[in-house]
């Protein structure tokens, strides 16, 4: 009798346990799945360009050396497809800000530019301006202390000493403060990050972002070609800035110099979802409209006498190209040692995320098999046999993670392998005098590593999928057959409580 009524609970108790636990599961996993839902339906804001306060090449600068709706001081050089804001001499300054106020209530900016130079080491830096009015000229990177509104300074020279520069630097201002140059800016920061914006390979991009009283910065490095590759540098929260204002942007050398060369700038107004935009014409008098449209069709007719005068001078060079585009040996060699490159820091990248699953794989078993001992622990009858058991799972644990620890091993000396090829392929595409075939075969040989080194892990990947391997638990002796009810209550609070436990961890 001790035995049929010891197993009738356990029998009728065993079916509602486990439909408690599913219906618990489906319930978490459909709270995760609404919100992730309702944060991918939200709506983005739409973006209008806005011509009159952006440029960009080809043929930015006019005849004049002027920008369109854009006006530029000290050293600031325009020409057809940049404007140097300075150039790479000692103790130079020079801006450019738009003519026009903004008078956008959200908008988003996007800069690309360039900051090269031969030394080690660069000075002073690039700023980028949302200020009340138009800082033509001063100490805080080529513009003008004290504004009234915010700056994202390009700072490359450690003034401080610290170490901690090139960085990309958030400082706000009401027009009472003073730049903080001895620290770099660092006591008046609402928001810094670390890059090396210095001597790439591709032009580096910002995007500035205020949208709802939030400051938003995202850098792209350039590494690689692709516009779009941008990432999280700051945010600045609850941030106040003047409702109109002049966009600028500013550079400044010292006692070491930089070429500071800005692409272009090109700037958007946000709008809120559901809210129409105002139309593009009202925003524009009819009397500017006249004059630009007068404007235009006077330097239309200049344009097609200045065509008819030199087809007349030049009768033998009508019909054939101005100029041969060609690339040269040493040109592309460089292009392919770059993409070569861009290719190489991808594939690192993914083979780095597939390393982190691997040991956060590893951990999850090493967690398990500790609850395993922890629940093991609680029934003195099978204490022996699961101790022994998780003993023995926990030796085939360890040494599995002792072999997962030599293979990331061997990988990372791949890894150097590769990057030692990498600096030898391009040293070689720096020289002029050397061939291709060279080159062609130190790639081949970098890729032939990468494939090695990504079998490895997609090896690695297979061996510790937790779909494919499951932890067993011991078997429950033959003898006793029975359980008692206290014991039986015991493991059911054990149970119920690490569920809970793992609820409110996850």
């Amino acid at each position: 009798m001790a035995v049929s009524i010891a197993q009738r609970p356990a029998a009728a108790t065993a079916p509602v346990l486990v439909l408690t636990f599913l219906a618990a599961l489906i319930f978490h996993h459909g709270v995760a799945d609404v919100a992730s839902g309702a944060s991918a339906t939200q709506e983005l804001p739409h973006r209008r360009f806005e011509y009159k306060y952006s440029f960009k090449g080809p043929h930015l600068a006019q005849t004049d050396g002027s920008i369109p709706f854009w006006i530029h001081t000290g050293n600031a050089i325009p020409s057809a497809d940049q404007v140097r804001i300075t150039p790479s001499l000692r103790s130079q300054r020079g801006s450019v800000w738009t003519k026009n106020k903004v008078r956008f209530e959200h908008w988003e900016a996007e800069v690309t530019f360039r900051v090269s130079g031969r030394g080690r080491m660069g000075a002073d830096g690039l700023a980028v301006w949302f200020t009340s009015s138009q800082g033509l000229d001063g100490p805080v990177y080529g513009a003008a202390d004290q504004w009234n509104g915010v700056g994202i300074f390009f700072d490359s020279f450690d003034n401080d000493g610290k170490k901690n520069n090139p960085a990309i630097i958030v400082v706000g201002n009401n027009g009472k403060l003073v730049y903080d140059h001895q620290n770099d800016g660092t006591t008046q920061a609402l928001g810094t990050c670390l890059r090396d914006f210095r001597n790439k390979p591709y032009p580096v991009r910002a995007k500035v972002t205020y949208y709802k009283k939030t400051l938003t910065v995202m850098i792209n490095n350039g590494f690689t070609p692709d516009k779009d590759d941008y990432e999280f540098c700051t945010k600045v929260d609850n941030m106040i800035i003047p409702s109109e204002g002049f966009f600028g942007i500013s550079a400044a050398t010292g006692g070491l110099a930089d070429d500071h060369d800005v692409l272009s700038f090109l700037l958007f107004r946000l709008t809120e979802p559901g809210q129409q935009p105002p139309p593009p014409e009202s925003e524009i008098p009819k009397e500017e409209k006249d004059k630009y449209q007068e404007e235009f069709q006077n330097f239309q007719q200049e344009l097609d006498k200045k065509k008819e005068e030199f087809q007349k001078e030049h009768p033998d060079v009508q019909g054939q190209p101005i100029e041969d585009l060609f690339e040269s040996v040493n040109e592309r060699e460089i292009r392919q040692v770059f993409e070569g490159q861009n290719r190489i820091h991808l594939e690192i990248k993914q083979l780095h995320r597939q390393l982190a699953m691997i040991l956060d794989e590893q951990r999850r078993y090493v967690s398990v098999i500790t609850d395993e001992i922890a629940k093991k622990g609680t029934t003195p009858e099978l204490g022996q046999v699961g101790m022994d058991s998780a003993s023995q799972q926990l030796g085939s644990v360890i040494s599995t993670q002792q072999e997962v620890l030599r293979n990331l091993n061997e990988l990372r000396n791949s890894f150097y392998e590769s990057l030692k090829q990498i600096g030898s392929a391009q040293h070689q595409g720096n020289t002029g005098g050397i061939g291709t075939y060279e080159t062609i075969q130190h790639f081949n040989d970098i890729k032939e590593h990468l494939h090695t080194v990504k079998r490895d892990v997609e090896h690695l990947v297979q061996r510790n999928n937790p779909a494919e391997k499951v932890v067993k638990c011991p078997e429950v002796p033959p003898m006793p057959s029975c359980l008692s009810t206290v014991h039986f209550a015991i493991f059911i609070v054990v149970q119920s409580v690490l569920f809970l436990c793992y609820i409110m961890y996850k």
